[in-house]
């Protein structure tokens, strides 16, 4: 917790709130005090009643965050066909989201870090309820797009600030570890629900109701972040960090480009002038984030994060769950939907698999701070190589329950035991006060991965069945080759785990 004067609060106070203000008053009198003391003390006072209801308050921004996705990716074909996308511009829906959420990541760490994230976190859930209305109402594409981006900044705003709190409200290291992989959990019944309440809406009302179901939830769920969260401390005026706009314009500047281009390789040919342009310019933008960090008063991703135990080779690692999970399952609503003709409910319902298996993350939670990290991020990585191959392999509908089932089980145990074990290292190797950027960072290297794979397999499926019949059997090979390239990219991340140590 941050020194400073505590904001005023109309609501009875807490005892954590107490203790604050007692610490504040004995520096106001010139006493010396031990601020990791008091952050821990005004930790351990609260009730284990109250931290479980911030717990699930903070859990909910994880929630929302994958059922926001999986809820779109259901409904996108009813979205697509109704608002005239094309198939190479309709995973600009999502990667409009997820390109906003990983370049705000940075910016919202800080501004977490600065002002406290209790505040921050119920912003964020209110642009993302408040900006889904409009997406709702959506009557072009590009309207579509642009909201989607501005409610990936809500988003961007609320999951650092939530692992900030999780970080500094639960000290004890094993009992941070199950934290956070409830906050894992919290996603894995999002990853399922979301499905299936999309699927629901999608079938029998409109897709339109998944974007104003989300607005229905998020807003109270603002209000009551607001009321529920422990009180807080706003650093001094004089003692703040600065902002850093260069860095962030860069760095989202390269990521959108970056993307473009891939996603136009597919469909314009990779030799075309505008994405061989566009591809230098991604590269330029980035280099440019690199040199605005290294020379800046206060970066938006400070050179010294870099230094933090095991950080470029987990940093690199993040880039896989959501690049997996996302990937695979955008590409398998395809091969439900596409292929084999299901509506979007039968759809969302094969996906339940999923869903259910991803509830190992918060058992993985109650080994991952005892065992060798190398055995749950290299085993992790075996495991979701597994699952990516079966689903390769599953070209008929026949093949559901022998091949894509145990995929779906097998590669979300190994994306549990990936996903929990990067985000327990990473955060306890954060330094005091570097809480909210160091999530932030990590979550931005999620996001991108996710943003990377939504672009990657959809070019690969739809470059590959450019050139295939028109049958069924014959256009499954560009799902197959998509899958394959999650098989690659798990190759690659088994190496970088060997590098992870203690």
């Amino acid at each position: 917790m941050q020194s400073g004067s505590v904001t005023p609060s109309t609501r009875p106070q807490s005892l954590c709130d107490t203790v604050v203000e007692d610490n504040t008053a004995q520096l106001e009198k010139g006493a010396s005090i031990d601020i990791d003391t008091v952050e821990k003390s005004s930790s351990d006072e609260l009730s284990s009643l109250r931290k479980l209801v911030i717990l699930l308050i903070l859990c909910s921004a994880q929630f929302l965050d994958i059922f926001n996705a999986n809820a779109v990716i259901v409904s996108l074909p009813s979205l697509g066909a109704e608002l005239g996308f094309s198939a190479g511009t309709l995973q600009w829906v999502l990667s409009a989201y997820t390109l906003t959420f990983a370049a705000f990541m940075l910016i919202s760490g800080t501004i977490s870090d600065i002002y406290h994230p209790k505040p921050i976190f119920s912003i964020g859930f209110a642009v993302v309820g408040l900006f889904s209305i409009p997406i709702g109402a959506s009557v072009h594409p590009i309207m579509t797009i642009v909201f989607r981006a501005i409610q990936g900044i809500g988003a961007a705003m609320n999951v650092p600030s939530a692992i900030s709190m999780i970080r500094t409200t639960f000290t004890n290291p094993q009992e941070q570890a199950r934290a956070y992989g409830a906050y894992a959990m919290a996603g894995t019944i999002g990853n399922v629900t979301g499905f299936i309440i999309g699927g629901v809406l999608t079938a029998t009302t409109s897709w339109r109701w998944v974007f104003y179901l989300i607005a229905i939830v998020s807003i109270p769920t603002s209000a009551l972040a607001w009321f529920l969260l422990p009180g807080h401390s706003v650093t001094p005026e004089a003692e703040r960090r600065g902002i850093d706009f260069p860095g962030v314009f860069s760095l989202t500047a390269g990521l959108i480009l970056f993307v473009y281009a891939v996603s136009e390789g597919s469909e314009g040919g990779w030799g075309s002038p505008r994405v061989i342009v566009t591809l230098v310019l991604s590269i330029i933008m980035c280099a440019a984030f690199l040199v605005i960090e290294s020379t800046v008063k206060n970066p938006a991703l400070p050179p010294r994060i870099w230094s933090n135990k095991n950080f470029l080779a987990l940093f690199l690692y993040a880039w896989s769950p959501y690049w997996w999970i996302f990937g695979a399952e955008l590409q398998l609503i395809g091969v439900f939907m596409d292929l084999w003709h299901d509506s979007a409910l039968t759809a969302a319902l094969r996906c339940i698999p999923i869903g259910i298996s991803g509830l190992s993350s918060y058992f993985m939670a109650a080994f991952v701070s005892r065992l060798h990290p190398s055995i749950f991020l290299v085993g992790g990585q075996v495991l979701m190589a597994v699952g990516a191959i079966l689903f390769a392999l599953a070209d008929t509908v026949s093949r559901y329950w022998s091949f894509i089932v145990p995929g779906m089980i097998i590669g979300m145990i190994g994306l549990a035991a990936a996903y929990v074990a990067c985000t327990t290292i990473v955060m306890q190797g954060a330094r005091k006060g570097d809480e909210g950027i160091v999530g932030a960072v990590m979550y931005t290297a999620y996001q991108i991965g996710s943003t990377l794979g939504f672009a990657i397999v959809t070019s690969i499926t739809i470059g590959v069945n450019e050139t295939q019949p028109l049958d069924a059997v014959s256009q499954h090979r560009g799902y197959a080759a998509s899958f394959w390239s999650l098989v690659g990219l798990t190759g690659i991340m088994f190496i970088i785990a060997l590098f992870v140590r203690r």
